[in-house]
């Protein structure tokens, strides 16, 4: 049962850490916009933000999974998911925000 939950912690993870990239790469790819710059370099930004965004996306998956099985095991799986997923949901309103308010 607790690898159960452990799983079902990683996907939560998963999917928050996609709204992550989602809403971050909204926000600076809005920024870059704002910032009027060059628009040639547009195409190489987006790639490179969505290329580094997805890659820390890639490598938060494999993390995760090993502290949400290990804290599972030890029966700290709520506090791993109230840190890990609290931090990510903080991220999303943050950028949320930015891409908003137009920073």
């Amino acid at each position: 049962m607790k690898l159960v939950a452990a799983y079902a912690a990683w996907l939560a993870t998963i999917v928050l850490g996609l709204g992550v990239v989602g809403v971050w790469s909204s926000a600076l790819l809005g920024l870059f916009v704002r910032a009027r710059l060059d628009k040639y370099a547009y195409a190489t930004y987006n790639n490179a933000v969505v290329l580094v965004l997805l890659l820390s996306w890639l490598l938060l998956v494999v993390i995760s999974e090993a502290w949400c099985r290990q804290s599972a095991q030890k029966g700290r799986l709520l506090r791993l998911i109230s840190r890990l997923d609290g931090a990510l949901a903080a991220l999303v309103v943050v950028g949320y925000a930015l891409y908003v308010a137009g920073f």
